[in-house]
């Protein structure tokens, strides 16, 4: 049987409802999913110490494993426990070295570089803000040597994670679950956006562009304490074909079923050039056709793929687009046709299939 090692500096979450908590979860299982015997180190970091001592011994009595995959957390490795403690600050990073001199090829997923952006600095005092981007830049520098293979959420990424050589980079968005819904039937258009409103998720434009619409319906689904530091700077944009839920999970189901199209029409910023949104997946997993502003890297999916429409970042641009679908449905059905046949190529499993065949082939470099 095919057999690797999972490994996460941290707990897993099963009941993560975020893409930072989810996306460990969902790849473990979707390892699972594909055939593999996975070997899970995580957990506190003593928990991971006993975990890593005895898989130690078993490697170096020569027991095999075809690979280890590893995905990072938002936070330096060695403040992940969780009163963030460095107790085993270089534990981890030596068990992926020790791993990869060993011959086991070593894939590790590189969360999010916010640490390098002004708004960052901003939320620390600097005393902080010095001491963990000094612990971000040794996470890295010791990957140089670790890591065979450093899967970021889009290439675009990469021109701002040090250390590591650009010719390790790969890229490995989030993946999507296959849903089935029946076909919306209504006129007009309806909208539906899930995911935050505040800081790089500015949805201003967007109301804007539907206020001022002539058939178009939007659905905003977004945490109630979001929606509440935030509601203010929408009201007076809203008006009654605008509403605003706070729902999760199967809870989200209805509104998909719903929905002709998904929206993903936030201010470009430099981060929103390489993010890849785990909701955009979601949108994929749907079959649903997607509406992006240019300068993002999920307007680059769009353009590449015709899995909806990539428009200026101009509210009066997403009006016209909005009043044109309208007039003519047809253009939509035939666009969520070349979402509907995406699906496949987009899902976890295929994510895990990627690292698989890539840490497979990957020449190993000692």
């Amino acid at each position: 049987m095919a057999r690797m090692i999972y490994h996460v500096p941290y707990p897993l979450n099963p009941q993560a409802k975020t893409g930072s908590g989810l996306r460990p979860m969902r790849m473990l299982e979707a390892f699972k999913n594909i055939g593999y015997d996975v070997e899970l180190v995580a957990g506190e970091s003593r928990e991971r110490s006993a975990l890593i001592k005895e898989l130690r011994k078993r490697i170096a009595a020569g027991e095999k494993f075809d690979f280890l995959y590893s995905e990072s957390h938002t936070m330096p490795t060695a403040l992940t426990d969780a009163d963030h403690l460095p107790r085993h600050p270089f534990m981890d990073v030596m068990f992926l070295r020790f791993a990869r001199r060993n011959g086991i090829k070593v894939g590790l997923f590189y969360r999010d570089v916010y640490w390098r952006f002004p708004e960052y600095k901003s939320r620390l005092n600097p005393l902080l803000h010095t001491a963990t981007r000094a612990l971000y830049n040794l996470d890295l520098l010791a990957y140089k040597s670790a890591v065979d293979t450093l899967y970021l959420p889009s290439l675009g990424m990469g021109k701002f994670v040090p250390h590591v050589p650009a010719s390790r980079h790969k890229a490995l968005p989030p993946g999507g679950e296959i849903s089935h819904l029946p076909s919306p039937n209504h006129d007009g258009i309806r909208l539906f956006y899930v995911g935050g409103l505040g800081g790089y998720y500015n949805m201003h434009g967007c109301v804007q562009a539907v206020a001022a619409s002539k058939n178009a319906w939007l659905t905003i689904c977004t945490r109630e304490e979001e929606w509440e530091q935030n509601r203010q700077g929408y009201a007076e944009l809203m008006n009654e074909r605008i509403q605003v839920v706070h729902k999760n999970g199967a809870d989200l189901l209805p509104y998909y079923e719903q929905a002709d199209i998904c929206m993903l029409f936030i201010e470009p910023s430099i981060y929103r050039s390489f993010a890849a949104p785990i909701k955009f997946a979601e949108y994929i997993g749907f079959g649903k056709p997607v509406i992006v502003n240019e300068g993002t890297n999920v307007g680059q999916f769009v353009a590449d793929h015709g899995n909806g429409w990539v428009v200026p970042f101009e509210p009066d641009r997403l009006t016209a687009l909005l009043d044109e679908l309208a007039d003519h449905p047809g253009r939509v059905d035939a666009v969520t046709e070349t979402a509907l046949a995406l699906r496949e190529d987009n899902t976890w499993e295929a994510r895990a299939r990627q690292v698989v065949a890539e840490l497979s082939s990957a020449s190993y470099q000692g």
